[in-house]
């Protein structure tokens, strides 16, 4: 199936080209509990089946939100990895074998999003304390029956977004490629955390529970500070009361950094934080037995995170986050940014860590000054009313925005959606428009990312799409990852690295 995709530029995009969907499910109509009792109980069942003389697919797709490629080393070739976030969420594992026939879609992972129901605390009107919604839809029942008329006369929305938001690879040290990995990073937002889903046990482990909340952290540094030079030194020593560390909420965007430093976003009370989860790499995995008792834990490991201060914040704005994406030369960090009115990508300046660094102070290392810390500039921006007919009205709600809208190629060259079913390419030098495509009549895009097959992969919430490129997705190195810290020996090019970074 192709569907009309109006071009301004092809540098980027392979020609004669178009964008075509390569998975489609008829969307997902949740039903709430009153609802489901008339149209789905086993009373109704056979009478659904004799008035439903022409009955439609089911759907399997609820909500995708985002992609990620992984290179299998056994079977020589990569496949694509879709988070779906509806419901309890699902993992899809979407490939084209080694022969002429496509292997197509299979599911990787069930309930990946919400297992326990601990953590679901019913602000959502659709969901109770403590369940997990049921990954059974609604749709099953033919669109054509009066039962499935009754319901959606009565009372059916979109579905509750509890499932997995976003997926990573971990990175592995020397590794061939990054993609190369049997442990995949999962942002699971029914249990609210980070976890690594180990390749050999299939354990869980918690990577990221807690976080530094966003409110008044830095003000909280200024005011002491200046209170200190009032008083001319008189209470050097006071210690600044710390906000307690909070659960994440909706933990979206896992990036990588050469180095092995996991970067992720959280949004909260409409403001959009972008955090750092120092050397994720070397947390160490639990059994499949802890892993069990894991979703009750109020923390990622026995211990507290928030003395481990293993977590920091590099960026917070008010709006949603919508996407985070390094730079091709790793010094750059790419972040998308929602508002009502429009979108902004700013630009934070990344250590580059480079080893070849000799300490002599040359600006172009862009290491900030002793005590000063690198700041964002607004790099690109658009309003809301350039849209035409396909704007959306977020008012500060994340879940109209949820989805990886930013992704970079080997050049640098900024993917970014900007209207629902536009995607606009950003030159790296000044974020400048160099080209737009756009796909006529389809649903709202809800991410953007490379495959390593030679394709640009976009998702809608029930449908996968993918277009020919020129150029590929940008490739992050595994030689700089630091090893994990010897209590003997440490390297003065990795200790650096480490005081490079915390002083970020």
């Amino acid at each position: 199936q192709k569907d009309s995709t109006r071009s301004s530029s092809s540098l980027e995009l392979a020609h004669n080209h178009q964008l075509e969907v390569v998975l489609s499910s008829p969307p997902d109509l949740y039903c709430t509990d009153e609802t489901t009792d008339k149209c789905n109980t086993n009373d109704n069942q056979e009478e659904c089946k004799k008035q439903s003389s022409n009955e439609q697919p089911i759907p399997f797709l609820s909500h995708l939100i985002s992609t990620t490629w992984v290179h299998d080393e056994e079977l020589g070739r990569g496949f694509l990895l879709l988070a779906d976030g509806g419901r309890s969420g699902r993992i899809w594992r979407w490939e084209v074998g080694g022969g002429p026939i496509t292997i197509g879609r299979s599911l990787h992972m069930e309930r990946s999003g919400c297992r326990s129901g601990l953590w679901v605390d019913g602000d959502d009107t659709k969901m109770r304390n403590g369940t997990c919604p049921q990954n059974i839809f609604s749709g099953s029942v033919s669109s054509s029956s009066s039962c499935s008329k009754t319901a959606l006369e009565q009372k059916t929305s979109s579905p509750p977004l509890l499932g997995s938001a976003s997926l990573a690879v971990e990175l592995t040290r020397d590794a061939e490629r990054s993609s190369i990995g049997k442990n995949i990073i999962v942002a699971e937002w029914g249990e609210k955390r980070i976890v690594r889903v180990e390749g050999e046990t299939g354990a869980r482990t918690p990577l990221v529970v807690l976080v530094p909340p966003p409110a008044h952290h830095e003000k909280i540094e200024m005011e002491s500070e200046g209170q200190e030079e009032e008083e001319d030194g008189a209470h050097e020593s006071e210690e600044v009361s710390v906000p307690e560390w909070v659960r994440v909420q909706r933990p979206n965007h896992l990036t990588y950094t050469p180095f092995g430093d996991l970067l992720f976003s959280d949004n909260r009370d409409n403001v959009g934080i972008v955090y750092r989860l120092k050397e994720a790499v070397h947390v160490q995995p639990i059994s499949a037995e802890q892993s069990r008792d894991a979703h009750g834990w109020e923390r990622s490991t026995m211990e507290d995170q928030a003395d481990q201060n293993n977590v920091d914040i590099l960026f917070q704005a008010d709006g949603v986050i919508e996407g985070l994406a390094l730079g091709s030369d790793y010094s750059m960090l790419y972040i998308l940014v929602a508002s009502s009115v429009g979108k902004t990508v700013y630009r934070l300046p990344l250590d580059s860590d480079d080893d070849e660094d000799d300490g002599s102070g040359d600006s172009t290392t862009n290491e900030p000054n002793e005590g000063e810390k690198e700041s964002a500039s607004v790099f690109y921006s658009m309003s809301f009313e350039d849209c035409e007919e396909d704007h959306i009205d977020y008012n500060g709600n994340a879940s109209l925005s949820v989805g990886s809208k930013l992704s970079v190629d080997a050049q640098g060259t900024l993917y970014m959606i900007t209207c629902p079913s536009t995607v606009t390419l950003l030159s790296r030098e000044q974020g400048r428009e160099i080209g737009t495509f756009t796909s006529q009549g389809s649903e709202s895009f809800t991410s953007i990312g490379f495959g390593e097959d030679g394709y640009l992969y976009l998702t809608s919430p029930n449908e996968l799409r993918r277009v020919k490129t020129r150029i590929g997705g940008m490739a992050v190195p595994t030689n700089l990852v630091v090893p994990q810290p010897s209590k003997s020996a440490t390297t003065s090019g990795d200790e650096q690295r480490r005081q490079k970074r915390d002083k970020n």
